[in-house]
């Protein structure tokens, strides 16, 4: 008898998806944040898709008009994962039945906002009214000339660097929902902002392509999604928490924290940070710090990729140990 895809959570259902129906090579065996069609002049055109709701993605209170621009960054990063510049989007919408015109006058001038921001446009998609919360799914195209970056490609001894601070969405879901406090206001602005506007990582995963073996966005959890490259390459990849980097609000809240250790592995299955994950050979620590200051963003090293399967954590050349927890997945 045949198990249910679903009873095996949402990675073995897009698995068994992709064995079925995803058989074109442009699709990458649905294994990677996107897939890519080879156009005839050189380029790649690369397309991802994304879909957010409210109450799952979002508080069940939130404003439309901060999903969409969510959802818009969590594509973008996804295409920063794969090394590829945006240009286009389609955009579907499900709008509760009754909502008020204001509210998507916001939606419209939100987005623009956004575009402009991030120098994309809109050329198509649908609108429809609906009997459940507010939900909208974008599909991002973008542009790559040199590599992709892939999920698959990590080598024994390569560096692990992960870009910006890791734990502030899931502190900023936190503070938004009220059950955890921070010490200063400003830092719950910040953990917030964090959690509702991530910051795709654009300018890196472009630089990353043609150095990077592989990259992933950190959008189910820095422990899940190591398990993602881990997996894709046949290695794996173990980390040292205390080179986790953190924001000055994150650090705050750990040092509160009577349990660091657990409270600390709390931070790296968290999510919703939207940083990059990647491995890069140790030849070229002095190229990756040269990437950061060119572009004025953090990168850390936080561990290397060794022989075996999945993800542990521990101290380079030390002992190491499986995580006690995991990651965020739908169901």
């Amino acid at each position: 008898m045949k198990s249910d895809p679903h009873s095996a959570g949402e990675f073995a259902f897009i698995a068994a998806l992709a064995a079925k129906a995803a058989k074109t090579p442009e699709a990458l065996g649905l294994g990677d944040d996107g897939a890519v069609l080879w156009m005839g002049d050189g380029r790649k055109l690369v397309l991802v898709a994304d879909m957010l709701q409210a109450g799952i993605h979002a508080l069940g209170d939130a404003a439309p008009a901060q999903i969409a621009c969510k959802a818009l960054r969590t594509n973008l990063s996804d295409l920063a994962a794969m090394g590829a510049q945006p240009a286009f989007y389609l955009s579907t919408l499900c709008w509760p039945k009754n909502t008020d015109a204001a509210q998507k006058q916001t939606l419209i001038t939100a987005l623009a906002e956004e575009q402009e921001r991030f120098g994309i446009s809109l050329i198509g998609g649908d609108t429809i009214g609906g009997v459940g919360p507010f939900t909208i799914s974008i599909t991002m195209l973008g542009w790559a000339r040199g590599p992709l970056l892939r999920r698959a490609g990590a080598q024994v001894g390569d560096d692990i660097w992960v870009s910006g601070t890791i734990g502030d969405g899931v502190l900023g879901l936190g503070v938004a929902q009220g059950f955890i406090s921070v010490a200063q206001e400003a830092d719950a602005q910040f953990l917030r902002r964090r959690y509702e506007y991530p910051d795709p990582r654009l300018s890196l995963g472009i630089k990353l392509a043609s150095l990077a073996h592989c990259a992933i966005d950190v959008s189910d959890g820095l422990i899940a999604d190591a398990a993602h490259l881990a997996a894709a390459a046949n290695v794996c990849l173990c980390l040292d928490p205390d080179r986790v980097p953190l924001s000055e609000a994150a650090r705050g809240w750990l040092g509160r924290e009577a349990d660091r250790e657990n409270a600390l592995e709390t931070l790296m299955a968290g999510g919703d940070d939207y940083e990059l994950l990647f491995t890069v050979p140790v030849a070229e620590r002095a190229l990756v710090k040269e990437i950061s200051q060119d572009i004025g963003l953090p990168l850390g090293r936080i561990g290397q990729v060794i022989a075996g399967q999945g993800v542990r954590l521990g101290k380079e050349g030390g002992p190491h140990r499986e995580p006690r927890q995991t990651g965020f997945t739908h169901f």
